[in-house]
């Protein structure tokens, strides 16, 4: 009588075996992480729509707490700083290069200061370490925009030195390393400009481009990719089944021939 057949690995198919195991378990975490990342953004616009509905928060000199802000529409009022006005590259709009403007704003009555993520400018195409020459709002300014734990991070291959003390043009940008760059006391988070500054009803447009994207975005492009991730792991096993378990007993008729 023929024994049972037993689905114990032997060295030709031990290898496969793992391969495809490590597969499944890799692809299936990948589409976890995405399905994680979906339900994030669902979670950010849900908060976006609540956040809009309420009126803006005033900004204040004194100690925050910034999770209570995070999201939400504040308004700041104070005097900018230009001179530490830093531009932070590789950022695009409508797939044009540029750079994002990021500026200190001193809140009026108080030693402490906001940093205004100001808008997107285009670079030189030609040179892309010459900025752009940029007007800022002189005296009081009131600014309009949505509080951020910080301005998201681009990919950086390798470490990369502090900016010096003269450096405007910065890969990556975050409020602590501003804070110890410029010396400067500054309130735990990122205001998100989504409006001209009111100078006073005077003033001019200084030009940059405020069209942020919905925090929310993107919830279909990560279901797509968790969709991919899933079917490969489908694929793996499948194939695993197909050459190792099929393959296994399809060699054992014929050993018994």
């Amino acid at each position: 009588m023929r024994a049972p057949w037993r689905p114990a690995m032997r060295p030709r198919t031990a290898v496969p075996t793992l391969a495809a195991l490590a597969l499944v378990i890799a692809t299936v975490s990948l589409g976890n992480w995405q399905m994680r990342r979906a339900d994030e953004k669902r979670a950010l616009h849900a908060q976006r729509e609540a956040a809009d509905h309420d009126a803006p928060v005033q900004l204040s000199g004194g100690d925050i707490d910034p999770a209570t802000l995070i999201g939400r529409r504040v308004v700041a009022r104070g005097q900018f700083v230009p001179r530490w006005t830093v531009f932070v590259d590789n950022r695009t709009h409508k797939g044009i290069a540029g750079f994002h403007v990021l500026s200190p704003l001193r809140i009026t009555g108080s030693d402490r200061h906001v940093l205004v993520l100001r808008g997107w400018i285009a670079r030189d195409p030609h040179d892309r370490a010459r900025l752009p020459a940029l007007h800022t709002p002189s005296g009081e300014v009131e600014v309009e925009g949505r509080a951020e734990h910080d301005l998201e991070r681009v990919l950086e291959l390798g470490s990369t030195a502090p900016p010096g003390p003269q450096d405007r043009l910065w890969q990556n940008a975050d409020v602590a390393a501003f804070a110890r760059w410029s010396g400067l006391a500054m309130q735990p988070l990122l205001l998100r400009q989504t409006s001209a500054p009111r100078v006073g009803q005077a003033g001019r447009d200084d030009g940059l481009v405020r069209e942020w994207p919905d925090p929310g975005s993107g919830v279909d492009k990560h279901l797509g990719y968790a969709f991919q991730w899933y079917a490969l792991a489908v694929l793996a096993a499948g194939l695993w089944v197909r050459f190792v378990v099929f393959g296994r007993r399809a060699g054992e008729r014929k050993d018994e021939r």
